[in-house]
């Protein structure tokens, strides 16, 4: 089975070489196959030459809208939904979280450098300044 992505599939459905759609599934995702005058097609990913799968059928109905599709079968004899579910991932978020506070970091340290960087700073001394602040908190 020929596999095309959505631009190719945009231009297959406009020039009329589509002559039927099926969303199909398969496991715990849904892809789409169609029927054309060549042959039988699946839509794939952008990148690569895998099946584009979705989790939910409405995606694939989604998609096919507006694409300009309005007719689709669906087939759900090899749908199995409990394989859908997805396990959580609490390792994920903490990454992401520590992900977002590094770059909140980094981007304060850059505009740390910029601003040392800049020749119209005024640079102090360290020790001066703890001595002042000492100065300060003390009296």
């Amino acid at each position: 089975m020929q596999k095309l992505n959505l631009e190719q599939f945009r231009i297959a459905t406009e020039t009329g070489g589509i002559l039927s759609v099926s969303i199909v599934g398969e496991g715990g995702a849904f892809h789409i196959e169609a029927e054309t005058r060549r042959g039988n097609i699946a839509l794939a990913k952008s990148r690569g030459n895998l099946r584009r799968e979705f989790r939910d059928a409405t995606k694939a109905l989604t998609l096919l809208r507006e694409i300009g599709i309005r007719e689709a079968k669906v087939d759900t004899r090899n749908w199995r939904p409990e394989f859908a579910l997805r396990q959580p991932r609490p390792d994920r978020a903490v990454a992401l979280s520590e992900a977002f506070e590094a770059a909140k970091l980094k981007k304060l340290l850059e505009a740390r450098i910029k601003e040392a960087d800049d020749h119209n700073s005024v640079l102090h001394d360290a020790d001066d300044v703890f001595d002042e602040l000492e100065a300060q908190y003390a009296g």
